[in-house]
């Protein structure tokens, strides 16, 4: 009994001077305080041994549990701060990349022409993007091609700039100074995702270029949709009420030098007739126009000499967005191209769309026709062109896809009727 009041008398004393310590005792003071019990003969050797070791012990345990407090919260900080860029040099902080590559196997039976069985690389694109600021930031965006000229074809892949912009947000709207996109191209990837496939309309007959250097403005009305909304569709052009993008370029495309002095007015509007409707809310209707002169003079023949063809575009269209499916129509009227050497008046259309096949909803069938007729004073040289395929969404980023595409091209159309089998994917983030 007397040994364990002894025991229990010495614990108390001690952890009386720990606790009026704060606990800041060194392991040397603890020592001496014990050392001092026994000259009281409050405690034996042995007893004082045994206090030394749990007392040890409980500190160890202690500064065990307190480093791995410390290493967790440094951890989470790390983690927190390389989010926010802070371990980068103050010049690399805040910059975004994203890249998109179409990639594919395809076989071309062409009509009275040579076959291809090949793999390519249709496009790789990388993306570097940064806010400086609330209403400063700039887009940089590389592009990976096959070159088409005969003349360099045989050089492999090639590299130019796509877009090359700052982007400043101010009242409400957004404007793009340098390399920036076309209304046109610019909205029809907004809604249409199979650009992996195959050109959209303008850029695919070689009316407009998909990029272009000049100015650009858009905005919406009335703000923009809900998130909910937003999970399918693209914000650029999800304005409420509607919205706009009207630029001034120099016409002849982000791929070609400028051979004129003429500057390109090209536009778009689209209202949003039913905002709040369930299921008819991602119904747009929408007028493109593009006023300007050829990049090319006329040909010997179909003008005046060392003028510029006349080059304009109508599209009227309309499309249809919702989770499950997405429909999408054009009609194009005008006449002569970004590169034409004439002025014929050209009018065509599409229709295009895909469905989610229920049940299974990352599986995709889609499918497009679109007509051209490149003069409208001439017959027999249309061109007619089919597209049917399945993708999948394997994840947000990764979309394999398999496709074919026919070709009725009339006689006076120079082209010859083709089929294109193709198996291919985009990586897009």
């Amino acid at each position: 009994m007397r040994s364990w009041k002894k025991r229990f008398c010495a614990l108390f004393v001690l952890g009386g001077f720990l606790i009026w310590g704060g606990f800041a005792q060194t392991w040397a003071g603890e020592k001496e305080l014990i050392e001092l019990l026994i000259k009281k003969n409050i405690i034996t050797q042995d007893e004082a041994n045994q206090l030394l070791k749990e007392s040890k012990s409980t500190e160890e345990k202690e500064k065990t549990e307190i480093k791995k407090e410390v290493k967790a919260e440094v951890q989470e900080d790390i983690k927190k701060e390389a989010a926010q860029g802070e371990l980068l040099p103050p010049a690399l902080r805040g910059f975004k990349f994203g890249t998109t590559i179409f990639g594919e196997w395809n076989y071309l039976d062409r009509a009275n022409a040579t076959n291809t069985n090949q793999f390519a690389l249709n496009r790789a694109y990388v993306t570097l993007t940064k806010d400086f600021n609330s209403w400063l930031g700039m887009n940089f965006t590389s592009d990976l091609f096959t070159a088409k000229d005969p003349n360099d074809i045989n050089n492999g892949l090639e590299l130019r700039i796509k877009y090359a912009f700052v982007d400043l947000k101010l009242l409400g709207t957004e404007t793009m100074l340098g390399m920036v996109p076309t209304p046109s191209d610019y909205y029809d990837s907004a809604i249409w995702p199979y650009r992996v496939q195959g050109n959209h309309y303008l850029d695919g007959l070689g009316i407009q270029a998909v990029a272009d250097l000049g100015v650009v403005n858009l905005g919406v009305f009335g703000g923009y949709m809900d998130e909910d909304y937003l999970q399918y569709a693209a914000k650029p052009f999800a304005g409420k009420w509607g919205g706009y993008m009207l630029g001034v370029y120099n016409g002849s495309g982000f791929d070609t030098a400028e051979n004129n002095n003429n500057k390109v007015i090209s536009g778009l509007v689209y209202v949003r007739p039913f905002p709040y409707t369930p299921f008819l809310n991602g119904l747009q209707l929408a007028y493109v126009g593009t006023y300007a002169e050829s990049n090319n003079n006329f040909a010997p023949g179909s003008g005046p000499v060392n003028s510029f063809p006349s080059w304009q575009v109508n599209i009227g269209q309309i499309s249809l967005q919702n989770p499950h499916f997405t429909v999408m129509g054009q009609y194009y009227w005008g006449k002569g191209t970004r590169a034409s050497t004439e002025e014929n008046d050209r009018r065509g259309y599409l229709v295009s769309g895909f469905l989610r096949i229920p049940g299974l909803e990352k599986l995709r069938a889609f499918g497009k026709y679109y007509y051209y007729d490149p003069n409208t004073n001439r017959s027999d040289d249309e061109r007619n062109i089919f597209v049917t395929g399945l993708s999948y969404d394997l994840t947000k980023e990764f979309m394999p896809f398999i496709a074919w595409e026919h070709q009725d091209n009339k006689v006076n159309s120079g082209l010859a009727d083709l089929n294109k089998y193709q198996i291919g994917f985009q990586l897009k983030y």
